[in-house]
């Protein structure tokens, strides 16, 4: 009986263009920056109450 030789298979996702990666790394650090800001918003407006 023989043996076969399988060769692993590599899967990975395709690679995008740098500009897209780009603009991918800039969205994700936006909507970080527009969640801290909405956070601190609300915070500030509960201060008065809890004083």
């Amino acid at each position: 009986m023989e043996e076969e030789e399988f060769s692993p298979v590599y899967v990975r996702k395709a690679r995008k263009p740098y500009s897209g990666m780009v603009l991918d790394s800039i969205f994700g650090l936006l909507i970080r920056s527009v969640g801290a800001i909405v956070i601190v918003g609300i915070l500030l407006m509960l201060v008065p109450l809890l004083l």
